[in-house]
């Protein structure tokens, strides 16, 4: 082969790289906003909704805290809107990387938006009725917004290490999120068998580490994007 020949696939294979990469830029972009979107609104809705398990008992429930129980319905369905949404944004990325795991992180992202949105029925139901069905109805989203978040955290062991085996973020972002993802299923599974309360200290602290890096890992995408390198050298 000449060195002409050579040149134009070099150059090709130059041009093919590029376009992959400018071509995730907004991906990436579009996946960040996405995560701080999913993140606030979670956190959100649960600052609104922790004050009403103290007023649980009040037979005017839907009537004193209308405004409060519609916006904290609002925020946990773009809630659930912005997760599927966000498995939906990095597939096509992470199919790239393995297709059986990033097919599994998108059918659980998906899960956890419809079970999200079955918990906001829970918050509809207060709206609608009286005491003593504000207690069971109050019950049923936080069972139903636990098995969101320990659906969340298993797929943060799907979608992380892809991140950390293909680079595609910095591996202590990677290492970071799949331990926070980790820290949260304790927290739930605790929750679950009674052992720490939900929104107490502990849950907190347990919960924290994965929401702090969601913003990180938006931020990032944001900024920086996908490193694609590894992916592409492997193509090649």
């Amino acid at each position: 082969m000449n060195n002409t020949a050579m040149g134009h696939l070099a150059s090709a294979g130059g041009s093919r790289k590029s376009s992959l990469e400018v071509g995730s830029i907004g991906v990436a972009r579009i996946a960040g906003a996405l995560f701080i979107i999913a993140t606030g609104a979670t956190m959100i809705s649960q600052m609104m909704i922790e004050p009403l398990h103290a007023d649980a008992s009040l037979t005017d429930m839907a009537d004193s805290h209308r405004e409060t129980l519609v916006l904290a319905a609002l925020f946990e369905i773009i809630n659930a809107l912005a997760s599927a949404g966000i498995a939906i944004t990095l597939y096509p990325i992470l199919r790239r990387c393995s297709e059986l795991p990033a097919t599994a992180y998108l059918g659980m992202r998906l899960i956890e938006a419809a079970v999200g949105v079955f918990a906001v029925i829970g918050l509809i139901i207060l709206l609608e009725t009286t005491n003593p069905l504000t207690q069971l109805a109050l019950a049923m989203h936080d069972w139903m917004f636990l098995l969101v978040l320990i659906v969340f955290s298993i797929g943060t062991f799907l979608l992380y290490p892809m991140l950390f085996r293909f680079r595609i973020v910095p591996k202590m972002l990677a290492a970071w999120g799949l331990i926070g993802g980790a820290m949260l299923l304790v927290s739930c599974v605790s929750i679950l068998f009674g052992w720490i309360e939900m929104g107490g200290t502990t849950d907190l602290l347990l919960s924290l580490p994965i929401w702090i890096n969601e913003m990180a890992l938006a931020i990032w995408l944001i900024f920086k994007g996908f490193n694609l390198s590894y992916l592409l050298d492997g193509s090649s």
